[in-house]
């Protein structure tokens, strides 16, 4: 027992010291934010911005017994006790809040929730020594509508602070301070990295410039230098090899620290880019890595659409006192119909947006339009499998140059023909071909030599095509 034991450490410790390790360079920075709001020659003294609220509702109310320091009336702190006395819990709903700017014309620029329903509770009585629950009772018959309105009025001021707080923030362009994170992978007994810890290390330099000048010309060309370095190292990829020098940790990191850096530079798309192709590398993978790319993508997302919107409108930085007005309860389902109306129109934009971006990178050849699409688990690897109910009437070639690829589902495509290009996936483990129109497998399969399952039942393949897979693929099961 006690030789087994070792022999897992022996093995953990193997495995530690031969797994990639990942550093980085923190940095203090901050980064611009563009208007929500059109700003280009606008008058601010024109803008209006409104909220608008629910009413909260009040639950019901538990007593609770508590110790307090408490004196008679009159008498001198000296003369104060401990005693146990009475109080109610009472709880209730806070309302939602709808924040509405309009311009001189009448025009909804903006709208979203501020402020969100959710519970909450007060105490009612615990500080002012009620020893008797009788007398409680009979202070709460007597104050207990003014003590709502209390907070009601509390919870109204709330939905109104909240936002101001977000209009101050959201309308003019202002920096955000963050600190960030650029990786590089380790030098290790198998692999140099020197290059890329000194292209990390120059990243972090030009973040540093970048603080509350997003301008910096130097600080743009560092970023630009970087991203063309890591380009050129992921030429390397071997996404199935983890002993490979960019392998899929390496990878995925790099494209993390090019969206970062596209982001920086205000190229929102690219930097959309970077962030899928990383996360599709731990596609159905969920960890701390993984969150932090998902929201930086979610910025990204949400920086484009005000950068479009404001990128021709000049940069300034001075404050401009946007009021909020607190319109009440009474104007909440006006409230409510506008900003449906307008959240409605921006998913619809974009969604524009977003399509049109990734038809782009798709064209330009930046992204393949099938990566999307692949799955990866520990234990099937990277699998794609096409289940759209539009057929794909050919075996894309696009597929062949994912290279990671260990399954392939095709299964009842109207697929008549292979493409050549198939070889190139040498990591292939399953082809699920069945139910097509194949004739022929081109005699590039050979290539593919980690094939283990072939599935080409119900195509109409001759038996001298079968013959010659058995062949070229003596290690694979051809099933028929």
């Amino acid at each position: 027992m006690k030789k087994i034991v070792l022999g897992v450490m022996l093995g953990l410790i193997c495995l530690a010291a031969t797994a990639q390790r990942i550093d980085e360079f923190k940095v203090e920075t901050s980064y611009l934010t563009y208007p929500r709001i059109p700003v280009q020659g606008i008058d601010w003294d024109q803008i209006k911005a409104e909220v608008a609220h629910t009413d909260i509702k009040m639950g019901e109310k538990t007593m609770h017994k508590g110790a307090n320091l408490c004196k008679a009336k009159g008498a001198s702190l000296k003369d104060a006790k401990v005693i146990e006395n009475f109080y109610y819990e009472v709880k209730h709903k806070t309302p939602t809040g709808i924040l509405r700017i309009k311009d001189s014309s009448g025009q909804v620029l903006f709208s979203k929730k501020t402020s969100e329903a959710g519970n909450s509770s007060t105490m009612f009585g615990k500080t002012d020594c009620y020893f008797l629950e009788a007398i409680l009772v009979d202070v709460w018959k007597k104050q207990g509508e003014a003590y709502k309105a209390i907070v009601a009025e509390d919870e109204f001021k709330a939905v109104q602070a909240d936002a101001q707080s977000f209009v101050d923030k959201a309308v003019m362009f202002r920096y955000v301070p963050e600190e960030l994170e650029v990786f590089y992978p380790k030098t290790s007994k198998d692999h140099n990295y020197d290059a890329l810890k000194t292209v990390a290390g120059e990243a972090a330099e030009a973040y540093k410039l970048l603080n509350k000048d997003y301008q910096n010309a130097d600080a743009k060309a560092k970023l630009e230098k970087a991203i063309a370095s890591w380009e050129k190292e992921l030429e390397q990829t071997n996404l199935n090899d983890r002993k490979s020098r960019i392998n899929k940790k390496v990878s995925a990191t790099l494209r993390a620290n090019m969206a970062l850096a596209y982001a920086y530079l205000h190229q929102y798309n690219e930097a959309i880019v970077q962030v899928n192709k990383a996360l599709n590398i731990y596609s159905g993978t969920s960890n701390n890595r993984t969150m932090k790319w998902e929201v930086l993508r979610d910025r990204c997302n949400e920086q484009n659409a005000y950068y479009l919107l404001n990128k021709d409108a000049e940069v300034d930085l001075a404050e401009h006192k946007v009021v909020v007005e607190n319109r009440g309860m009474e104007v909440y389902d006006e409230f409510k119909t506008d900003y449906s109306a307008y959240t409605s129109k921006q998913q619809m934009d974009e969604y524009a947006a977003a399509k049109d971006a990734h038809d782009k990178a798709v064209e330009s050849g930046e992204l393949n339009k099938y990566e999307g699409m692949v799955t990866h688990t520990a234990t099937q690897g990277y699998m794609l499998m096409y289940m759209s109910f539009n057929k794909l009437g050919e075996f894309p070639v696009e597929v062949c140059e994912l290279t990671q690829l260990n399954q392939i589902y095709f299964k009842n495509q109207n697929i008549e023909s292979i493409p050549s290009e198939i070889g190139q996936l040498t990591q292939l483990k399953k082809l699920d071909i069945s139910k097509n129109n194949i004739k022929s497998i081109p005699d590039e399969i050979a290539n593919c030599k980690e094939l283990k399952t072939l599935n080409v039942k119900g195509n109409p393949l001759p038996k001298s095509e079968i013959d010659k897979l058995s062949k070229l693929l003596p290690n694979c099961k051809i099933k028929l």
